[in-house]
């Protein structure tokens, strides 16, 4: 309990301390990533949300990765009148045959799959990424034996850093990545 608080008061006055930081001529791109205790991953997106969501559809298009839908959920709401609404969309997609692997071992797994991924604006103004890390599933879902969450996860902590890369470094890694077979595993 006392590591937990030590830990927690750490992070704060970490925090405190990035607050009142200079800022810098150079552009530095700092990831944080946070998990929430339901397996949430949030991570700052270095572009706006378009971007960010047709960066990650790209990538799985090319991976062979099925896109299942694109939902824009700030169109959605001004569809029904709503005002002011912030930019958010969810990407749906997977690949049916890893998750049914997961799904053999406990058919709830099919709650969270396909995998989803949301880019929205928030309320700070700046654009985040969120999903549900699948190595979480092993702590709500009976997945004994099955190890395909945990490579999953990886690949979405992969994706999910370079599609909220600021655009210098998005092109950089194009540009290191040209010709590879596999960019994001």
């Amino acid at each position: 309990m006392i590591k937990l608080i030590n830990t927690g008061l750490l992070l704060v006055a970490t925090t405190a301390l990035m607050a009142e930081a200079p800022m810098m001529k150079k552009k530095i791109e700092i990831k944080s990533t946070q998990m929430s205790t339901h397996g949430i991953v949030t991570k700052q997106s270095f572009v706006d949300v378009n971007t960010t969501i047709n960066r990650l559809e790209k990538i799985i298009k090319k991976k062979g990765i099925t896109l299942f839908n694109r939902i824009n959920h700030a169109q959605n709401a001004r569809n029904t009148g709503a005002e002011n609404v912030e930019n958010a969309q969810l990407l749906i997609f997977g690949k049916p045959a890893v998750g049914l692997k997961m799904m053999s071992k406990d058919p709830r797994a099919g709650l969270d799959l396909p995998l989803k991924m949301l880019a929205y604006k928030a309320k700070d103004g700046k654009v985040y990424v969120s999903y549900r890390d699948v190595s979480f599933y092993g702590e709500i879902y009976n997945l004994e034996g099955c190890k395909v969450h945990n490579k999953m996860s990886g690949i979405l902590n992969n994706l999910s850093n370079v599609i909220t890369k600021s655009p210098e470094d998005f092109k950089l890694f194009l540009e290191n990545n040209q010709g590879k077979k596999s960019a994001v595993k």
